[in-house]
């Protein structure tokens, strides 16, 4: 974890588990009979799968060491996954460099971004919050908490109950149906049971929240002061005036708005994980 040491979960899996075999048009949708995954020169640290680079070169496709070992990023409307629907396809998303459990296909959701978006992980357990500066302006990286893979960003406009927008690269993961693996589908039913149906939080980093907040806190206050000077200054009007006098409340309606953001945005770095 960025944030600490996990303790291992009695029920966690171990690293070395079976890989289901892929579909062979689809590699990333898993519906045939298990292979062996190769872990054989793979080090294992406290839950952690660890590999050197040329064992992540020769273990993973071209496109998924880019995004999965180098946080590059796969086109929009490229990957097979986002044919998956929540509302038909039952299953688990997982890494496709470890194979840990990551997503429910019950997350998943339509955002119109041409990538594979969830609106919550599996728990507070699957993956990790980083910050990215690669467009100078900070972004909160999702990284899978097991490997230390890349698989996108997180963002706060998602739908609810979480609000957030899980925008994932799909080379990066791979579906795998249920009834196709038992041993996965009871770890998923087990962690899933530990939520109990709570919406499941990751803590973020303070350096990723900081500049929206920042910049949040800093428009409300503007509209806030804007309205404020008008009130000391006598130039609000009264009630007879109409639609005048509703429209005058609109700065205090959009720094309500923005104070929201600030405080959601604050909260999501201290909010304990779970």
């Amino acid at each position: 974890s960025a944030y600490g040491f996990r303790p291992p979960a009695s029920h966690s899996r171990k690293p070395a588990r079976r890989l289901i075999g892929a579909d062979s048009h689809n590699h990333n949708i898993i519906i045939r009979a298990p292979e062996l995954l190769r872990l054989s020169a793979t080090t294992t640290t406290n839950n952690k799968v660890i590999k050197t680079d040329a064992e992540w070169k020769r273990d993973l496709s071209p496109d998924a060491y880019n995004v999965l070992r180098n946080s590059g990023t796969e086109p929009a409307n490229t990957s097979p996954l986002n044919s998956i629907k929540a509302t038909i396809d039952e299953g688990t998303f997982t890494c496709a460099g470890c194979n840990s459990p990551l997503f429910q296909a019950s997350t998943k959701y339509e955002s119109g971004t041409g990538w594979p978006s969830f609106h919550s992980p599996l728990d507070g357990r699957a993956v990790d919050l980083d910050v990215d500066y690669k467009l100078i302006v900070p972004r909160t990286e999702v990284r899978c908490a097991t490997c230390d893979g890349h698989l996108g960003h997180v963002f706060d406009d998602g739908p609810k109950p979480s609000g957030k927008r899980y925008c994932l690269n799909g080379v990066a993961l791979r579906f795998v149906r249920d009834g196709v693996d038992e041993e996965l589908m009871e770890e998923v039913a087990e962690r899933a049971a530990e939520v109990g149906g709570d919406v499941v939080v990751v803590k973020q980093p303070l350096s990723a929240v900081l500049p929206g907040a920042a910049f949040d806190g800093a428009v409300a206050a503007l509209f806030l002061g804007t309205f404020v000077q008008r009130a000391s200054g006598g130039e609000l009007v009264g009630a007879d005036a109409g639609f005048g006098a509703v429209f005058q409340f609109f700065p205090l309606v959009v720094r309500a708005f923005y104070a929201g953001g600030f405080l959601n945005k604050i909260a999501g770095a201290f909010v304990d994980e779970g």
